[in-house]
């Protein structure tokens, strides 16, 4: 049947590739609908389960623009952003993917059986690393986190209170190397604190637009135009959005700015190829500070990861 549980395990060739890359893989994985979503790019987009009208507002813009770029949408199903998110993608025609906490046959949130029954009638996808009666827990909620970030090339978080599980998924993208944005929020809105919060200590960048995310995957030649006019959004850009690294050409020579909270991590490279602890330790920052500036700098083009795990500068 088109919507029987088919099991993946490690091992097997229909096993996402990305997701058995990450540190702590899952050993199976339960998937009901179309298998190949778990192959293709996708970007997570997650959020508050307490969502204001502004954040269901922004959500359902930049899933509309994500699938107008063709990426797919992975969420978690639960009630709030990530609701939305798979509603929103679905209604903008893409493919969604839903991470669930327990098991396919046991759906949590039970109000969201058909949304789930929805996503598979649209060519989307239920996948879970726990058996079909398992019932969702709170150890199993943060473990899910990770297969998010595993599955998807970004995290987007849209709205988050102060403590917030999504700062556990975002953990897990620096890990993974994986990027995360952060859509800024009203300082009069407790539940964009943790938003605001992830912003300034850098562990994501800031985004107002589409183009903020599509920006910083050159790689993939992403072509299509959006479905949404940005101009009707009410969100104008700051000095503060400008790229951490600005390439400005003087002349023959080019020069490079680097931000000042990265700048430390950069001048530590300069005698010779070194490896995360090694920074950490010489500088006194945690391993996952050093892992997410070393990737801002490794996306800007001026640092560089070799064969042996140890990253140097790039020379100009």
């Amino acid at each position: 049947m088109k919507n029987e549980i088919k099991t993946l395990k490690i091992q097997d060739k229909e096993y996402p590739e990305q997701l058995r890359k990450i540190e702590d893989p899952p050993k199976q994985l339960y998937v009901k609908g179309n298998i190949q979503n778990l192959k293709e790019i996708g970007i997570a987009v997650i959020g508050s389960r307490h969502c204001s009208n502004y954040g269901k507002k922004v959500c359902k813009i930049f899933v509309n623009n994500l699938v107008g770029y063709n990426f797919n949408i992975i969420s978690g199903l639960a009630i709030g952003i990530d609701t939305c998110a798979h509603k929103s993608c679905l209604q903008s025609k893409g493919k969604t993917i839903a991470v669930l906490p327990c098991g396919i046959e046991n759906i949590f949130p039970k109000e969201n059986e058909e949304l789930v029954n929805k996503i598979l009638k649209n060519n989307g996808t239920i996948v879970t690393e726990y058996e079909p009666e398992f019932k969702k827990t709170i150890e199993s909620c943060k473990q899910r986190n990770r297969i998010m970030s595993g599955l998807s090339i970004g995290v987007l978080v849209i709205e988050a209170e102060s403590r917030s599980g999504t700062s556990i998924t975002v953990s897990n993208a620096t890990k993974q190397c994986k990027k995360s944005f952060c859509i800024p929020a009203s300082l009069f809105n407790s539940k964009g604190e943790g938003t605001n919060k992830m912003i300034k200590m850098g562990r994501a960048k800031m985004v107002t637009s589409i183009e903020d995310i599509i920006n910083e995957y050159p790689e993939l030649k992403l072509n299509t135009k959006p479905n949404f006019d940005f101009t009707k959004l009410a969100i104008k850009k700051t000095w503060s959005q400008k790229n951490q690294i600005k390439k400005l050409k003087n002349k023959s020579q080019e020069i490079i700015k680097i931000d000042e909270e990265n700048l430390e991590i950069y001048k530590a490279l300069n005698e010779r190829p070194k490896d995360i602890n090694e920074i950490a330790l010489e500088l006194n920052r945690t391993v996952s500070e050093v892992t997410y500036k070393l990737m801002m700098l490794k996306l800007d083009g001026i640092v560089e990861e070799l064969s042996n795990k140890k990253y140097r500068k790039i020379k100009k």
